[in-house]
């Protein structure tokens, strides 16, 4: 099935008129841009924030551009990825008409989102081992009608990847760092395991007749390749990532979505005129550009999650430690709502996730002083 953009998209949205600034016709932004004198925004002519900000966040792009290797007409930035969320519901579906697939235990934006912009939400629950289930998505009448898919990859909550874009490349991130031989031959099985996942991509890619959306929120703590190096195999494939996690900007609330230029120009056409304020492009840019220093935090953050593992999987009452490729470990614990509740009282605030997955608390990997203040809080829990 040769897929369509025009066909899935909102006919309002493919041809909405989108509010333009007098300022889009000059170069005032990014490389090469011009020193003019603004009069055309009705502002202030005083202040250190008195200018509206570059609409199109140019220089975000053009050093996200660098490190991705793609084209800046390939990244949409927003105001955190909730907005791109939000916009891929309004470019794409129609309010009380269309539907969504999610894959539960998942990021719960997914749905709250639909359900503002009053979409049905299909759920094709992870397996028992939180793996996804490709034959029972492509089985459900959802999926022939369905214009969202959405894939949490590694998962929230459950911390897993769901959905793997180049199994030979992440073999040799694995092998290759840990002083592998260059020219060491696959394994046969492991050949074949990798021509099946390929095989099983091209068939869901290929297979849907909507937008697959694989959330990365989580990509930086994960060896495995990330989906944006498949978008040129996929033109109904969009990617999101974040500067909230890896990159400690949470509170800048700027996400990013990847994808090919036909739909960033729909996200562009349909995104408020100046979505993400200054002060947070000048902090993504600046963090961007501090790309050593982020890949040690990164390492850090690891480190520490590996160690704080051990220490969860020592005590009694907690009967399973989730392998985690994101920023936190998922734990099956006995009494966990208890638990929760006393280490709460005690200052330490962790996630309850027992309604989405029975008896489980999410840890967030934390500095190492964090971490051992979780240890010494359930090590108290023992005692008592």
């Amino acid at each position: 099935m040769k897929f369509n953009l025009e066909n899935i998209v909102r006919k309002n949205i493919w041809n909405l008129q989108p509010y333009s600034s007098a300022r889009s016709e000059f170069n005032l932004y990014g490389n090469g841009k011009k020193e003019l004198t603004l009069l055309d925004a009705n502002e202030n002519p005083k202040g250190d924030l008195n200018r509206y900000p570059d609409p199109l966040q140019s220089s975000i792009k053009e050093e996200l551009a660098k490190q991705k290797n793609l084209a800046t007409s390939q990244i949409f930035v927003g105001n955190g990825s909730d907005e791109a969320i939000d916009l891929l519901y309004r470019i794409f579906c129609e309010p009380g008409k269309d539907s969504v697939i999610t894959c539960p235990p998942t990021y719960g934006m997914y749905e709250v989102s639909a359900a503002i912009n009053n979409i049905e939400v299909v759920k094709i629950d992870l397996s028992k081992s939180f793996e996804l289930d490709l034959d029972g998505i492509m089985n459900s009448p959802a999926f022939g009608t369905s214009k969202l898919l959405w894939i949490c990859s590694p998962n929230n909550p459950t911390g897993n990847a769901l959905l793997k874009a180049d199994l030979k490349h992440d073999w040799e991130a694995q092998n290759y760092t840990r002083g592998g031989m260059m020219d060491m031959p696959f394994a046969p099985e492991f050949e074949a395991e990798m021509l099946e996942n390929q095989r099983q991509l091209d068939r869901l890619f290929g297979a849907f007749n909507g937008i697959i959306v694989v959330d990365e929120a989580y990509q930086d703590f994960t060896e495995n390749r990330s989906f944006i190096n498949r978008l040129e195999d996929y033109p109904n494939l969009v990617v999101l990532q974040t500067m909230s996690k890896a990159h400690g900007l949470a509170g800048a609330r700027v996400g990013f979505a990847f994808a090919s230029t036909e739909i960033i120009e729909l996200f562009n056409r349909t995104k408020p005129p100046y979505n993400v304020n200054e002060l947070s492009q000048k902090a993504v840019l600046a963090r961007l550009l501090q790309f050593d220093q982020t890949q040690n935090d990164i390492q850090e953050i690891i480190t520490n999650r590996d160690v704080l593992a051990e220490h969860l999987k020592s005590f009694d009452f907690i009967k399973e430690v989730y392998p985690s490729e994101a920023n936190f470990l998922l734990a099956q614990v006995e009494n966990a709502t208890e638990v929760y509740n006393y280490l709460r009282d005690k200052g330490v605030i962790i996630r309850n996730r027992s309604s989405q997955i029975a008896d489980t608390l999410r840890v967030t990997v934390g500095t190492r002083k964090e971490c051992e203040e979780v240890i010494q809080a359930l090590s108290a829990f023992k005692k008592n």
